[in-house]
């Protein structure tokens, strides 16, 4: 049944935008609300791990590697560590110097001078990892173009702990309980 057959045409219109303009509203004001999902929502704290491989004394090979620590944190103290750096802006590779450049360099100092070092040697191979966790976000403080010496200075806040990373945990839990032992055992004849 139509019920606005019967009705003036200005009851029509009124009808008419009584139950669609609010509709319209709320359905503009749903989808613009509705939160958008990036792929790290939620992680806040990262095992960061920065390993140098050299071979004859010569860096071959580096590589930072992040994986997200959800349920496995185990830091107790973090610092606030504020770091400044310099980067080439025409280094050998040609890259672009944005915020990720920025970011990934201030891990890699951050890791060097503050993290856990362990050193792996076979023949004239040798590894050496640092690691450690951060707590997201990585500030950039300061991004600035020096044209005298055509490089970017920057400076970078991060929360950090130095701590081994999770691959490595059984392996020092055990180093841990053997010593305890030896000194136990030791212990025991100095009565």
């Amino acid at each position: 049944m139509n019920y606005t057959k019967n009705m003036p045409k200005m009851f029509q219109k009124y009808l008419l935008y009584t139950f669609q303009v609010p509709s319209i509203i709320f359905l503009i004001a749903f989808i613009h609300t509705t939160p958008v999902i990036y792929a790290y929502e939620g992680i806040e704290t990262f095992y960061i791990r920065y390993d140098v491989k050299s071979s004859k004394n010569t860096i071959v090979d580096a590589a930072l590697l992040m994986i997200p620590a959800k349920d496995e944190f185990r830091a107790e103290k973090f610092s606030q560590i504020t770091i400044t750096g310099v980067i080439s802006s025409h280094p050998a590779g040609g890259r672009v110097i944005n915020d990720k450049t920025v970011r990934e360099d201030a891990l890699k100092t951050i890791l060097v001078k503050n993290g856990l070092r362990s050193i792996k040697t076979k023949d004239l191979d040798t590894i050496i990892s640092y690691e450690g966790v951060m707590i997201t976000p990585v500030n950039i403080l300061k991004n600035i173009y020096n044209k005298d010496g055509d490089n970017y200075s920057y400076e970078v806040r991060v929360e950090f702990s130095p701590i081994a990373f999770p691959d490595k945990w059984k392996t020092l839990d055990m180093k841990y309980k053997i010593k305890k032992t030896i000194y136990e055992f030791f212990d025991l004849f100095n009565l």
